[in-house]
């Protein structure tokens, strides 16, 4: 098989993840022009993490999980839309606070957190460019939890909805490429170019891209299969069940199993794992199993 040759793009996970660890200044840099707020001197950034609550709970793979003295911040950059987004932040909060608390500490030790995630596509299709998500009392808004945590979610598709300013240039650069004059942008763009010119990286980086892309597309023909099988299961059975319940019951027997056992598995960085399930029906029912998926 030829050699893949193209670049990597500042939004694929294996070059956002690169820029992310090995550009403590730049990670520091996006984080603030995604928050709005000052950030410390990262003190650590770990790509790729995985964080497994307990042992035999489902693991989360971070992209960029970074601590710096006063707050830890978990990054994600995601090119597709996947389903259920709001309760991925809520398990992958729940995952660093079980990371970051020792046995016996005081709840008060847990330090801020932030999650942020950069889509390229608008997960809730309200148009915003920014999404904050906080806590706050219904019946008083004036009463604060003291909770120490914060989710922001950024719509990269509506860059053109932001004044002119450092977030408009991120988002911008990360739905086009397109640097212009900002000086974020150029910086990342530069970086980039250098983590491009490592050939060697740059080729394994693309096959697991490519690894990744050919898992999805088999996720896609056996949703497709599961529709088939359901819709003719709904003709057959139509007086009985009717179509409509023939046609759900394929798709929950076989799409929704499919779809989220594949996402648990890349999540997890068991990519491996999830191609093979994607081929091998005993290897994929096996893994269902493993992950309690049912």
């Amino acid at each position: 098989m030829a050699k893949m040759s193209r670049d990597l793009l500042f939004s694929e996970y294996p070059m956002f993840d690169r820029i992310m660890e090995e550009r403590a200044d730049l990670c520091r840099r996006v984080l603030e022009t995604a928050l709005g707020v000052p950030v410390d001197e990262v003190c650590n950034v770990v790509a790729e993490r995985t964080v497994q609550p307990r042992l035999g709970s489902h693991g989360v793979r971070l992209d960029a999980m970074v601590r710096t003295k006063s707050a830890v911040y978990d990054v994600e950059m995601q090119t597709i839309a996947r389903r259920g987004i709001g309760r991925r932040m809520r398990y992958y909060q729940g995952a660093m606070d079980t990371a970051m608390l020792p046995p016996g500490a005081d709840y008060t030790r847990l330090a801020d957190s932030y999650i942020v995630f950069i889509c390229l596509q608008d997960e809730f299709g309200a148009g915003c460019p920014v999404y904050t998500f906080d806590m706050a009392c219904a019946e008083d808004g004036g009463v604060g939890l003291g909770h120490g945590f914060s989710w922001v979610v950024l719509n990269a598709s509506a860059w053109r909805a932001l004044p002119e300013g450092g977030l408009r240039g991120l988002l911008r650069y990360v739905a086009t490429e397109e640097v212009g004059d900002d000086k974020l942008a150029a910086d990342l763009a530069a970086a980039v170019e250098t983590a491009n010119e490592d050939a060697a990286w740059r080729e394994e980086a693309l096959t697991m891209l490519t690894i990744e892309e050919d898992m999805r597309a088999q996720a896609r023909f056996m949703m497709e299969e599961a529709r088939e099988e359901g819709l003719a299961k709904g003709l057959a059975e139509g007086r009985e069940k009717g179509l409509a319940e023939g046609l759900a019951e394929g798709r929950a027997e076989g799409a929704d199993k499919l779809g989220a056992l594949v996402v648990q598995l890349i999540d997890a960085g068991r990519l491996e794992d999830a191609r093979r399930a994607a081929t091998d029906a005993q290897y994929r029912e096996q893994m269902i199993e493993e992950f309690g998926i049912g």
